[in-house]
């Protein structure tokens, strides 16, 4: 929680912020305009109410347009088809696909019924797939037969097999054996129930089940699961409810009008916190993501002591607020890593907030390196080193150090015919670099910009995506272990040495 003293920082978001009043950062964001408490249903039905006849939503590339009626009554029918299936309160649909009509119809028709939609990734692939559906346990799957080179009805076969014996919303599968139905948007296949069947489905008596539901459905329900990237372990399901989604919406509607800006926000957080206006300057606008959006609080700690950082100061950001997910789907453990006791939820991200409220990102927590006890954020220092008219790429890491637990390696592309030493970037670099990452000395040679042993020129095509290069330096022997395979820098075959000894060993 926060200090009374905090109290003096909220933040009025109605327009964006024009006198700087914070001095910590830490920011809450109030409004004239009172929190929703409705479910996806009630929104929908009040919008009915107000505008009928109003085009709700046009898919152009299906020739699909509704009314907000329309819509509603496909609504009502596809709830309906579901509860028709034997899908209860609480049950969980897998919707795999791209964005279509189908993909928002059932998710408002789920919400409804008081089913819990899934979001699964269309690019996953079938190890994926079986992971997030056998994870929470889907009980029917709503996808189209294929999507660019993946056939998804395949796929689905190859971890069910016994779709193929099957009578459509009977399967009864091994691997996954909570899936009863697979329903598919464009063909019919073997043991799969067509999208029209579900339309269908529904008779005057599940409609009736239907209206009596919502008597029983909380805006506090879940309605959403959403699965986090995984880069740093399998991935997790951010379960979302109808207070998260309906507010989190309607707020972002508010700021952005039709102008569409910069924001930041998470997937565990519905998803977006913190949002520009497009009233905003343009330093505001491309050197920030703009400043917290209505009813929310953010933030930015020291992630060392968890202590609230002064304005300017980089730090790990949290937020808290109506927008936090309830939980990670049947994983209490990580829920509780990420949320603290008082609903403080741990994005993960640095960042630094000015006077005024303003946010900035300045990279990820765990590609902080931590040396001799001070926190050194890779984004500062390839940031600068992308200034460099001869750095095409440049990648900033740590690697494990016995006496100052990490160090630091750079790790640079240069541009096509370029031809450069490392005195020259070392020159570059030199007083340039901020106190907490500017010195290291190895060998009685002082190398500025926290560069380890060498800047390691690769000269070559040795890939540089984030996670990759972080993972495979993670796993290198300490610095003391391995700098003997480095030569003090100052000329090409010294350079190529560290090239040829990173390419083999990433190999």
């Amino acid at each position: 929680s926060c200090p009374l003293n905090f109290l003096a920082n909220g933040l009025h978001v109605d327009g964006p912020p024009i006198i700087p009043t914070l001095t910590t950062s830490y920011v809450h964001g109030t409004s004239s305009t009172s929190l929703l408490h409705m479910t996806v249903a009630e929104s929908l039905q009040r919008s009915v109410e107000r505008w009928p006849d109003r085009e709700a939503m046009a898919f152009l590339q299906d020739g699909v347009r509704k009314t907000f009626a329309q819509f509603q009554q496909d609504v009502d029918q596809a709830a309906a088809g579901l509860l028709a299936l034997g899908m209860k309160k609480g049950d969980r649909l897998g919707m795999w696909g791209p964005n279509t009509y189908e993909w928002v119809l059932f998710q408002f028709a789920t919400a409804k019924a008081g089913i819990i939609l899934v979001a699964v990734n269309p690019a996953y692939q079938v190890q994926e797939v079986e992971f997030a559906l056998q994870k929470v346990g889907c009980k029917a799957v709503v996808c189209p037969t294929q999507f660019k080179t993946l056939n998804y009805c395949d796929m689905l076969r190859k971890i069910c097999p016994e779709i193929e014996t099957s009578s459509p919303g009977d399967i009864k599968s091994s691997r996954l054996p909570e899936l009863r139905s697979v329903i598919v948007l464009d063909s019919r296949q073997p043991g799969m129930l067509h999208f029209e069947d579900v339309m269908q489905a529904g008779g005057s008596q599940h409609m009736q089940q239907l209206q009596d539901l919502q008597k029983k459905i909380s805006f506090d329900d879940p309605i959403n699961i959403q699965f986090t990237s995984g880069t740093t372990g399998a991935p997790k399901g951010a379960t979302l409810s109808h207070h998260n989604i309906i507010n989190n919406s309607y707020f972002i509607g508010r700021r952005l009008g039709y102008h569409w800006r910069l924001g930041y926000g998470t997937t565990e957080n519905s998803p977006v916190t913190f949002l520009a206006s497009p009233l905003d300057n343009v330093e505001r606008k491309t050197e920030t993501v703009g400043y917290i959006t209505d009813h929310l609080e953010a933030k930015i700690v020291d992630p060392t002591t968890g202590m609230v950082v002064p304005v300017g100061t980089s730090g790990e950001i949290m937020i808290r607020g109506y927008c936090v997910m309830l939980e990670y789907w049947n994983d209490r453990a990580k829920t509780d890593e990420c949320i603290t006791k008082d609903r403080w939820y741990k994005t993960g991200d640095i960042g630094s907030m000015d006077t005024y409220g303003y946010c900035r990102i300045d990279g990820r927590i765990k590609d902080m390196i931590i040396r001799g006890g001070e926190n050194i954020y890779p984004a500062e220092i390839e940031q600068f080193l992308h200034r460099h008219p001869k750095v095409k790429e440049a990648q900033v890491v740590g690697v494990k150090d016995e006496r100052m637990g990490e160090e630091i390696c750079a790790c640079i592309k240069l541009v096509d015919g370029a031809d450069c030493t490392a005195e020259e970037i070392k020159a570059y670099c030199k007083g340039q670099v901020g106190h907490s990452s500017r010195l290291i000395f190895h060998n009685e040679l002082e190398l500025c910009c926290t560069i380890m042993s060498a800047v390691h020129l690769l000269l070559s095509d040795l890939p540089l995506q984030d996670s990759s290069l972080r993972t495979f330096c993670n796993q290198l022997p300490t610095h003391d272990h391995w700098k003997g395979n480095f030569l003090s820098p100052g000329s090409s075959t010294e350079f190529i040495k560290s090239r040829n000894f990173f390419q083999d060993s990433y190999k």
